[in-house]
């Protein structure tokens, strides 16, 4: 009955998310972050986890629409991030090199 117990214990428990690697070309890092920080996510949350994956992201640009955008910068890379906000949730995710 107690192996029985350890084994739900395991099978109920899900896996921890993936770590996020940057990955070698820009095309790919759009479908990367999406994954750790999916659409409808919090904009606060969004840029939680960006800064402790070693993204650099300035305050939201001004805007004359509801939606917002925060420019992030990539350490080590020439790419750029930016983070589209609607309602104070993440709408959409760009990568540029």
């Amino acid at each position: 009955m107690r192996g029985a117990s350890i084994v739900l214990l395991f099978a109920c428990s899900g896996s921890p998310p993936p770590s996020f690697v940057l990955p070698r070309n820009v095309e790919d890092l759009r479908a990367r972050l999406l994954a750790g920080i999916p659409e409808g996510r919090e904009i606060g949350g969004a840029r939680s986890w960006m800064r402790e994956h070693g993204f650099a992201c300035e305050p939201p640009l001004p805007s004359a629409t509801d939606a917002h955008a925060s420019v992030c910068k990539v350490a080590g890379k020439t790419w750029t991030v930016v983070l589209i906000e609607k309602n104070g949730r993440l709408q959409d995710v760009q990568a540029r090199p």
